[in-house]
């Protein structure tokens, strides 16, 4: 299976890491009296609210193309289940590592995007089986759940409520319809990268057209209807905590589009000699997204969380592209040394081969 590389993936990765990076920084040091329709809140908020969509899509279109490989070389399907049970496993127990290292954010048993991802690999078995109309049904059917979800479970967007439990039956509700990132509706990023992986430019195009106009819409009734565009929670059409519809189908569109547009400048990135080096922390994507939360965990226990705004921009920038410099140095000294790797290592130790969007 001749592929070209894939540089444009890791690109993604590391915009998607980088966003992440940002808006947990933002939002430990960020200045109480910035008022929140001031640009730079909004800003903010618009990477923050990609970061996530980002971070997932392409998970879902990673282990799409892990499959497709895997399957073009006739891998066993022994071989392909305990792939996808080690990476559910590594991601459960990494989830479990975040939320012990950011204890002053969530609970230890708190799900999250990890554990999102996690059973979201598990679905992937019978997700890659299925043909590309019944892909985008099921993508279109996760988007309209926050609707089901808000008539028959509790859709409180306060944090507390987000990442607390009382029961297993809590946790199952959090984990699937109403935590952090519930498998519904978020699964549907995950569903998109499976459909961006195995679809032609010609159904990209189209799907993001519609999205686009769907997107549009949503501005013009909210205009019209004088209702908040967006907000993180509370009332608005685009809410993230928690997801709704409209965040699903613009954040689906806006995630799509920088596909396309990567994608189509794939060969004209691998000319650009800066770009090898950013897509370094791509290749550290999981590693920088458990680690960042240590030095937000020291500076929420030293209680340095008084700043004025020029401090927090300055602060913010700083922490989220010293990773550029830091996965430079981690390649040429420190390679072997990774989550990446480690998870690369216990595949290995079970003779299952790895795959990568850098093979060709």
């Amino acid at each position: 299976m001749q592929t070209e590389r894939k540089l444009y993936i890791d690109v993604l990765k590391s915009i998607a890491i980088l966003f992440m990076v940002e808006v947990h920084t933002s939002a430990q040091i960020a200045p109480s009296n910035i008022p929140k329709d001031s640009f730079l809140a909004v800003l903010v908020a618009s990477i923050g609210g990609l970061a996530a969509p980002l971070f997932v899509t392409i998970s879902g279109w990673g282990t799409q193309f892990s499959l497709n490989k895997k399957r073009f070389k006739s891998e066993s399907k022994n071989s392909i289940l305990k792939w996808v049970i080690i990476r559910f496993s590594f991601l459960m127990i990494c989830q479990l590592i975040v939320n012990i290292i950011a204890g002053h954010v969530f609970n230890w048993y708190t799900p999250g995007i990890l554990s999102l991802l996690a059973f979201c690999t598990l679905l992937s078995i019978p997700l890659g089986k299925l043909s590309m109309k019944l892909k985008i049904i099921i993508f279109s059917i996760l988007c309209i759940t926050p609707l089901i979800n808000s008539h028959i479970f509790d859709m409180n967007g306060n944090w507390s409520f987000l990442t607390s439990v009382n029961s297993p039956i809590e946790w199952f509700k959090r984990l699937f319809f109403n935590g952090t990132y519930p498998l519904l509706p978020w699964a549907a990023f995950f569903v998109l990268g499976g459909i961006i992986t195995d679809s032609k430019e010609k159904l990209k195009i189209k799907l993001g057209g519609l999205g686009i106009t769907l997107s549009l819409l949503l501005i013009i009734y909210s205009i019209v209807a004088k209702i908040e565009w967006a907000a993180t929670q509370n009332d608005a059409l685009l809410t993230f905590f928690p997801a709704s519809i409209g965040f699903i189908i613009t954040a689906s569109t806006t995630v799509l589009l920088f596909f396309i547009v990567l994608e189509k400048f794939n060969s004209k990135l691998n000319d650009i000699r800066s770009l090898k080096g950013f897509t370094k922390i791509g290749n550290l994507s999981l590693s920088i997204y458990l680690i960042h939360f240590i030095p937000l965990r020291i500076v929420d226990e030293l209680n340095f969380n008084e700043w004025n705004l020029t401090e927090a921009v300055i602060i913010t920038l700083l922490f989220t592209f010293i990773w550029w410099p830091l996965s430079i140095i981690h390649y040429k000294w420190a390679r072997k040394w990774s989550f990446e790797t480690l998870l690369k290592h216990i595949l290995a130790k079970k003779n299952i081969p790895s795959t990568s969007v850098r093979e060709s």
